[in-house]
């Protein structure tokens, strides 16, 4: 999931969610690589709907004091996201590898 999208041998981060320049491996040009928002809004909806019901099990179910509840829910939803944005980062930009997405330039519409 973290490889390359051309060899899928090397890895695409140099960090947490900074893209090489190149492979590793096949030497696949990463510089033109740009996710956008993209995976923070994916994994912002998810960890919501993880979180949310959470918050009111932890609530209601189990009837945890308020701030219990919400500073687990918090912790919960902060490590959610921390997990989630690589693997989301990654499959974006791998879905733009495979259908050759780029910014459209004026070139584009003339």
């Amino acid at each position: 999931m973290l490889r390359c999208p051309q060899c899928g041998k090397g890895g695409v981060f140099s960090g947490y969610l900074q893209f090489c320049d190149t492979c590793a491996v096949c030497g696949a040009d990463f510089k033109a690589a740009d996710a956008g928002d993209g995976p923070a809004v994916f994994v912002i909806l998810i960890v919501g709907a993880i979180v949310a019901p959470l918050l009111i099990f932890l609530q209601v179910g189990l009837d945890l004091p308020d701030t219990l509840a919400l500073g687990i829910t918090l912790v919960s939803a902060v490590a959610l996201c921390v997990a989630f944005l690589p693997p989301f980062k990654a499959t974006l930009f791998a879905l733009q590898w495979k259908h050759k997405a780029r910014e459209a330039t004026h070139e584009d519409v003339e």
